[in-house]
C-alpha cells in the first residue's frame, strides 16, 4: 500500500513547492495589493487564467508522453484570425480542422520521422504564425454574437470562464487518469523503449497527444477571441512559453512520465497570481516577461530525471 501511494505521488509531480508557491503569492498579494480582493479583480483573474489553463492542460498531455509543443500560441492566434475572417457558420469547424492538421503534422514529425519535439513544433509554429498574418495581417474584425456569448453569456449567474475551466479539467482528468490511453502515455513518457517492448504502441498515441494539444489551443483561441470581441493575429504569442512555465511550476516533468491535472491547476494559478499581482502593483510588462523566464528556469532546475517512472 505504501509503495502504491508513493508511486501515485511521484507520478503526479506535486511537491511542497508546487503547493506553497500559489499560497505564498496569495498571502503576499492580500497584504500588498489593496484591490486584490475586489470582485472585479477576482473576476479578471478567472478570465485571464482560463485560456492559459486550457492550453496548459493540452501541453500536459504532450509533456506526459515526453514531448513539448511550442506551436500552441500560433494555433491560438490562427483560431482568432479564422473567427473574424470567414463565415461565422464555418469558423469553429474550420479552426478545429486546422488544429487537427497541425497536431497530426507535429505528431508525425516526432513519432514517425524522429524530429525532436522542440525543432518540430518550433518549425510549425513559425509556419502557422506566418499563415495567420496572411489570413489577418492586423488586429480587428467582428466576432459573431453567437461566439461572443460563449465568453460573455451567464448561466445560473456564473461566469462562462468557470464552465470552460471545469469542462477542460474534467476532460483532461478523465483522459489521463481514467483511461487506458492515459496509462499508455505515462508508460511512453517514463521509458518509451520498455513501453514499446511491452506491446505499447508508440506512433498512434504520440500523434493523438499533439492533436489534442492543438485542439486545446483552438478551444482557448475561441474563448479568448470571444472574450475580447475582436481578432488579433498575435494574441497567442505568449502562450507557448507561459504554458510550459505553468506545467513546470505544477511539477510536470518535461522529460515525460510525471504530471497531473491538479499540478497544472496549481501551476496556472501561480503564474496567474504572479501576473495579476504585477499588474496591480504597476510592474512593467517587460519585467513580467523576465519573471516568467526566471520562474521557468527555477521550476526546471528543481526537476530530477531519476523520479521518472517511479
Amino acid at each position: 500500500m505504501i509503495g502504491r501511494v508513493r508511486s501515485r505521488t511521484s507520478r503526479s509531480g506535486i511537491g511542497i513547492i508546487t503547493i506553497a508557491l500559489p499560497l505564498t503569492m496569495f498571502v503576499i498579494l492580500s497584504f500588498t495589493a489593496s484591490s486584490f480582493f475586489t470582485a472585479q479583480n477576482l473576476g479578471n483573474v478567472g478570465n485571464q487564467i482560463t485560456a492559459l489553463l486550457i492550453v496548459s492542460l493540452g501541453q500536459l498531455i504532450v509533456a506526459v508522453s515526453g514531448g513539448v509543443d511550442l506551436s500552441v500560441g500560433s494555433m491560438l492566434s490562427l483560431t482568432s484570425a479564422i473567427i473574424v475572417t470567414f463565415d461565422p457558420a464555418i469558423v469553429i469547424p474550420l479552426a478545429i480542422a486546422a488544429g487537427c492538421v497541425l497536431g497530426a503534422v507535429n505528431g508525425l514529425g516526432v513519432a514517425v520521422f524522429g524530429v525532436h519535439p522542440l525543432v518540430m513544433t518550433l518549425a510549425t509554429a513559425t509556419f502557422v504564425q506566418g499563415l495567420t498574418l496572411l489570413v489577418s495581417p492586423v488586429p480587428g474584425g467582428v466576432v459573431a454574437p453567437a461566439i461572443e456569448a460563449l465568453a460573455h453569456g451567464r448561466l445560473f449567474g456564473l461566469q462562462p470562464s468557470l464552465y470552460w475551466c471545469t469542462a477542460a479539467i474534467l476532460l483532461c482528468w478523465l483522459l489521463l487518469s481514467r483511461s487506458a490511453f492515459g496509462l499508455r502515455l505515462y508508460a511512453l513518457g517514463a521509458n518509451p523503449r520498455n513501453a514499446s517492448l511491452n506491446g505499447v504502441k508508440v506512433v498512434g498515441p504520440i500523434i493523438a497527444c499533439y492533436v489534442l494539444c492543438s485542439l486545446a489551443a483552438v478551444a482557448a483561441g475561441i474563448f479568448l477571441t470571444a472574450r475580447v470581441s475582436t481578432g488579433d493575429p498575435t494574441i497567442g504569442a505568449a502562450f507557448g512559453l507561459d504554458s510550459i512555465t505553468a506545467i513546470a511550476l505544477g511539477g510536470v516533468q518535461l522529460s515525460g512520465g510525471v504530471g497531473s491535472v491538479p499540478g497544472v491547476i496549481l501551476g496556472v494559478v501561480t503564474l496567474g497570481l504572479a501576473t495579476n499581482g504585477m499588474n496591480l502593483l504597476g510592474v512593467s510588462p517587460f519585467l513580467r516577461m523576465a519573471a516568467t523566464g526566471l520562474l521557468l528556469l527555477g521550476a526546471v532546475s528543481l526537476q530530477r530525471r531519476k523520479t521518472i517512472g517511479v
